[in-house]
């Protein structure tokens, strides 16, 4: 009897597992849910994960074009709460990073694995900020306290969804190497680390916390 086959979001999650464990060890990562983090410290992050994100969505978004339901999930919507993020804060956007190569399908659902995983994550920093700092939805807040438990779910599911369904062929499957997807999945995470490990979060840490009160 042949063995159920293995779904690409459990492959995803099972290759990715090391890279996901080191990108959660980077300084700007660990400084947004701590005690003690200062509004600078959260204004500058919120700058690199716009360079990111306005810049690494759309090239993603390009090479789906002929998956037009995974296309769809980049909406936009991630780049544009960040801007008002930083609008309200009056920060200044940064120049973006170098993208990793990006070339067909198949690279670009892995990168939206993680794009997507990133905004799950998200939620839990949310909470963090808005205890630690007041920002909120529309107030400094967009990007990781404006999507609720219930939209967070369904977009995990439709990803879910637009993974089984995507018809691109696991041509590595049997070979010992890792699919396409899995392969690009690890790439990105790794893109992500460095981009994170690049942040100075001390370069703002003498914001005060005063400052999040309006823009």
């Amino acid at each position: 009897m042949m063995p159920e086959p293995i779904s690409r979001m459990a492959q995803l999650r099972a290759g990715t597992q090391d890279a996901h464990a080191r990108i959660e060890t980077a300084p700007a990562l660990v400084r947004l849910i701590a005690p003690d983090i200062a509004l600078g410290e959260y204004i500058v992050i919120l700058q690199h994960l716009q360079a990111l994100h306005s810049h690494l969505e759309p090239a993603v978004a390009a090479e789906l074009e002929t998956l037009p339901a995974a296309a769809a999930m980049l909406d936009g919507s991630r780049p544009r709460r960040l801007a008002e993020d930083l609008a309200w804060f009056g920060a200044p956007p940064l120049a973006p990073p170098a993208l990793p190569e990006l070339v067909g399908p198949a690279a670009a659902l892995g990168a939206l694995y993680v794009i997507e995983g990133s905004g799950l994550g998200g939620r839990v920093i949310g909470r963090h900020l808005a205890a630690s700092l007041g920002v909120r939805g529309g107030a400094g807040g967009s990007f990781f306290c404006g999507m609720d438990a219930e939209s967070a779910r369904l977009r995990w599911s439709r990803l879910n969804a637009v993974l089984e369904t995507s018809g691109i062929d696991d041509l590595s499957a049997g070979t010992g190497v890792a699919p396409g997807y899995v392969a690009s999945a690890r790439e990105t995470f790794e893109f992500f680390e460095r981009c994170f490990r690049r942040i100075d979060v001390a370069a703002g840490s003498g914001r005060v916390m005063a400052e999040a009160v309006a823009p």
